[in-house]
């Protein structure tokens, strides 16, 4: 025992509440350091762990237990009507809860005065259904529910839901160890506990369950062991003279044996008890298809509900005693059909959204939303070559002749030297030489220089320079060349600025596309159509707004990193007219081709492993791989196009229009197979829907708008068999209570056909 002894300095045993095997509850006073949040409490409840086992690894998973159950009860004694918890902590291998102590009477000892009158009772509910329903809302179930675990405040005479059955839970997750079986310790009380909670599969039904065992047993007086179940059907067996028949109802259907036949919400239990004094307040026992013959009880249907079908059909008073509806029509139109399931359309719309959208922010639908975007991207039509750009490539052929595995600085400073006397605006090298290539390189450095050329450097996997740039080269003659690869190792993306330590470097292909358009007076600039801290940047009249995680079809932190754009491939073979690099090391160039145009300089040759997957590889016989030249000169000749030719960069849906994108299919799909009934029109209403959503990602992709096109796929599918599959169960449900009924007065019907 541990009366009168100071906990942490701060805690005086005065009394104990509750002993058990597991531990003990005892009633303290606070002498220092008062918990903030209730000033005027001096008394606390402290509950104590007691392992059974001191071994470490032991300890160690009761220890994380208990955090875990102490933050659990420190957000739920946030609300008013639950006690506050003020601290825990552990003293020599024991654990300790302290929470606030509740001054007042139980519901327990209450109710050994009278039974409550039906007005009492629902204003209790209507006072502890804001307590559970909070409870709920974080994700957990009391499992205890019961009148000892209910206090009416002295105070204010509000109850207060306790005993959260944190040490309980412990012991519960504890019991997995077999050489621990002993301290399994089951949570819930014999008669408040349903048989789900009981097998350990407790549902938030499971306390409302317990919620209505308490409310019988202060109605009627008695101990929910002391009550009657139904040997056949495990339903509770109760009567009280004293309430209506719609709170008995409510009642009776809270307690059902079955989780699935009781309100599984609070918002449901509520919304029953507003109507349940409505006239037509009734416990529907099934639902049924209209546009099916179906028998039902006269007794369930009100006036008003009969005539409804009467109006569309004839309501037949056969002599079981059972109403025989019988439709105008085999089959309703699609309006009846229509108005009679928007519940259904709203249900699955929202649900199938939810799901649809979910997955897609999870980025399962990644992969197959960017193969559609590859599929799209091979079905434009090709422009052909951007006659600004042209292309000095290094062939396996050159390799060849020049014997060597890269050109030499000599042949690279030749080949740069002949370009040059051509008049071109800008040249651009994709070749690396951070290290010389001898024989030549300070006649290789000087035609950089001289010329203007701008080159190339790499950034590292770990954010730092891997492969620096020629040594002495400005900053304006530099840019790096990585390339940005999506998982499937596909180059979609171009990465405009990367930032490491050394600074903030443009890309390559930007760094050239801004040379040649300076020489037009066109500079970049922050744009105006964005707030200065969105750093937008702006060339020409163009926005070059960068790409967000969520964009199109990806959903990738990655592409929100650095200033990315998508790219917009302008051909799948050659966006540019080509030479090869010993015709011009040879002299052999048309100047043509070279005045005032952009030349780069960079190796196709296979040996080179400069080549990368784009979007058309999946489209060729064999796979096709772009060289990495050619793709900066893909970026280049886009950067171009945008700001010259006035041709959009790609453009996404926001996220609630892609929201709506997805819902509104998801609703086409739930009405169609709701209203449609006949094959043929059914087949072709699915066709004309799946065709309709590839025709506008397909139209929308030529315009530069890159729309989901799998997300509303899949949802329009999973609408339509979620309906399709409710409308089954739906019809079979019906059939089955028309056999169960038909069977039940098949011997009445002899009788009455003798008569006749």
């Amino acid at each position: 025992m541990m009366l009168e002894q100071l906990l942490q300095e701060r805690y005086k045993i005065i009394a104990v509440l509750e002993a058990g095997g597991f531990g003990q509850t005892y009633l303290a006073e606070m002498l220092m350091g008062e918990n903030p949040s209730s000033q005027n409490q001096t008394l606390c409840v402290i509950k104590q762990f007691k392992p059974s086992n001191t071994d470490n690894h032991f300890l160690e998973t009761a220890r994380r237990l208990f955090r875990n159950e102490a933050e659990i009860l420190r957000r739920l004694g946030e609300h008013p009507q639950i006690p506050t918890f003020i601290d825990f902590f552990e003293k020599e291998g024991e654990f300790f809860l302290v929470q606030e102590f509740i001054e007042g009477k139980s519901l327990s000892r209450e109710l050994l005065d009278r039974p409550w009158t039906e007005a009492e009772a629902i204003a209790f509910l209507h006072d502890i259904l804001d307590v559970i329903e909070f409870v709920h809302n974080h994700n957990v179930i009391h499992r205890d529910i019961k009148p000892a675990n209910l206090i009416r405040r002295m105070e204010d005479g509000k109850f207060v839901l306790i005993d959260f059955g944190a040490v309980k839970e412990i012991q519960s997750q504890l019991r997995n160890d077999p050489e621990r079986s002993a301290l399994t310790v089951s949570i819930g009380t014999p008669g408040y506990t349903p048989a789900e909670q009981l097998a350990g599969k407790p549902r938030y039904c499971s306390d409302l369950y317990a919620l209505g065992m308490t409310v019988i047993q202060a109605l009627t007086g008695c101990q929910p062991t002391q009550m009657t179940m139904d040997s056949d059907s495990g339903e509770l067996v109760w009567s009280s003279p004293l309430i209506s028949p719609g709170f008995k109802a409510v009642l009776t259907r809270l307690v059902r044996y079955y989780f699935s036949h009781r309100y599984q919400s609070v918002a449901e239990l509520r919304q029953a008890l507003a109507h349940m004094a409505d006239a037509s307040f009734k416990e529907e026992l099934f639902e049924f298809d209209s546009s099916e013959q179906t028998m039902l009880p006269s007794a369930l249907l009100a006036d008003s509900y009969l005539s409804d079908y009467s109006r569309g059909g004839t309501a037949l008073h056969g002599s079981s005693g059972y109403y025989r509806y019988v439709p105008r029509d085999a089959q309703q139109t699609w309006r009846n059909r229509l108005r009679s399931g928007w519940k259904l359309f709203l249900a699955t719309t929202l649900t199938v959204t939810g799901l649809i959208a979910g997955a897609e922010h999870l980025g399962w639908l990644q992969t197959p939303e960017l193969a559609v975007y590859d599929h799209l991207m091979r079905l434009r039509p090709d422009p052909g070559t951007d006659p600004r750009l042209l292309t000095v490539e290094i062939t396996e052929a050159d390799l060849q002749k020049l014997q060597r595995a890269t050109p030499s600085d000599r042949d690279m400073a030749q080949v740069i030297q002949n370009i040059a006397a051509a008049n071109p605006r800008v040249i651009g090298m994709d070749l690396y030489r951070e290290l010389p290539q001898e024989p030549g390189h300070a006649e290789l450095m000087q035609q950089l220089q001289q010329t203007g050329t701008i080159a190339i450097m790499k950034f590292g996997d770990r954010g730092t320079i891997e492969i620096p740039p020629p040594p002495s080269l400005p900053p304006e003659q530099v840019g790096f060349n990585d390339l940005l690869i999506d998982p499937d190792n596909v180059v979609r993306r171009s990465l405009l600025f990367g930032s490491v330590p050394q600074g903030t470097y443009p890309s390559f292909a930007l760094q050239v596309a801004l040379k040649y358009l300076a020489a037009q007076s066109i500079q970049p600039q922050a744009s105006p159509n964005f707030p200065p801290d969105a750093a937008v940047m702006q060339i020409g009249k163009t926005d070059f707004v960068p790409l967000e995680h969520s964009f199109g079809g990806y959903q990738s932190n990655e592409v929100a990193e650095g200033y990315q754009m998508l790219l917009n491939y302008r051909s799948p073979q050659r966006p540019t007219q080509t030479v090869s690099f010993t015709d011009v090391l040879e002299g052999r160039l048309d100047p043509t081709l070279v005045k005032d145009k952009i030349i780069l300089i960079g190796t196709t040759a296979p040996s080179g492993k400069d080549l990368f997957y784009t979007p058309f590889s999946a489209g060729t016989a064999t796979e096709h791989q772009m060289a990495g030249v050619t793709v900066h000169a893909q970026i280049v000749s886009q950067i171009l196009s945008s700001v010259l030719d006035e041709v959009s960069l790609f453009r996404t849906l926001p996220d609630w229009g892609e929201i709506l994108w997805i819902g509104g299919w998801a609703a086409i799909g739930s009405v169609l197979l709701w209203t449609v009934r006949h094959p043929l029109k059914l087949g072709a209403g699915i066709l004309i829907g799946l065709g309709t959503i590839a025709g506008a990602s397909s139209v929308a992709f030529i315009y530069y708008l890159w729309i989901p096109g799998v997300a509303p796929t899949l949802a329009f599918v999973v609408a339509g068999i979620g309906t399709i599959a409710y409308r089954t169960a739906r019809n079979q449900i019906a059939d089955a209570s028309y056999s169960i009924i038909h069977d039940a007065n098949a011997p009445t019907q002899p009788l009455s056909q003798t008569k006749r």
